[in-house]
């Protein structure tokens, strides 16, 4: 039975909302999948302390890579976006050789379905499964993306490693990113979609609505998988639509009572 490789990134500034999503993850897997938790970042054996307590309660096993920022300090930064957007494309790199599939997710999201579902879809023929933004359609056009690829959210992704390895995706990504600067405006996303518009499996909104997603449905009925709090709504901030949700998951973390 394959171990279900979970990879996201974090910081003491977002260990608590790392903790919530990773719970909701948890509670919500139904198949007896072994899960293997890797964090990238920098965060203090106090906030690793809870994390830990957290995910132990599900038997789950974890693993904490210490990545250095300044490797990043000549990639740009815009908007609310900080170096730990960029960790994750050290995940081939980082994670052992022998893993050859992974699921990358941000932080600030919910799980309310089995990931389960979400690792077994076939990836076998592409670099990654992400979900298309049509929302975007403006930075599809400014890196010259064809219509037909569109441009997908790098918050949720199945990542084929194997062939991430074989292509040596992190320096084309690195480099594309470094050499098309004035174009960057979502930092790694860009890259990624620069690189790999035509090489990824488009899958269902369903598996990363995104608050622009939520802005454009309204009033359609949706169902969604994963929420990811993206943008600046964040529900322990500015508020949203499924704040309940995030907080439902917060009541269930172990030493969050008195943060």
């Amino acid at each position: 039975m394959e171990t279900i490789q979970i990879v996201t990134t974090s910081s003491d500034e977002y260990a608590k909302h790392t903790t919530v999503m990773l719970t909701s993850l948890l509670e919500n897997k139904k198949s007896t999948n072994p899960i293997s938790i890797n964090i990238f970042g920098t965060i203090s054996e106090k906030n690793k302390i809870k994390i830990i307590e957290a995910v132990e309660r599900y038997g789950t096993a974890i693993k904490f890579f210490e990545v250095n920022p300044i490797i990043f300090h000549n990639l740009k930064l815009t908007r609310h976006f900080k170096y730990e957007n960029y960790y994750r494309l050290l995940i081939a790199d980082l994670l052992d050789p022998a893993i050859e599939k992974a699921i990358y997710l941000d932080s600030d999201m919910i799980i309310r379905d089995d990931i389960t579902q979400l690792w077994d879809i076939n990836i076998d023929d592409y670099f990654l499964a992400a979900s298309r933004k049509s929302y975007l359609k403006r930075k599809q056009k400014e890196l010259s993306i064809p219509n037909e690829f569109g441009y997908f959210n790098s918050g949720v992704m199945v990542i084929n490693l194997s062939k991430w390895r074989e292509n040596n995706v992190y320096q084309l990504v690195i480099d594309y990113l470094i050499n098309n600067e004035s174009k960057i405006d979502y930092v790694d996303q860009d890259g990624l979609n620069g690189v790999l518009y035509d090489k990824y499996l488009n899958i269902d909104k369903r598996w990363n609505l995104t608050t622009g997603d939520l802005k454009r449905l309204k009033n359609k009925k949706i169902n969604p998988s994963i929420i990811h709090f993206s943008g600046k709504d964040k529900p322990w901030k500015n508020g949203h639509k499924y704040q309940n949700e995030y907080f439902k998951y917060l009541n269930l973390t172990i030493g969050n009572e008195n943060d």
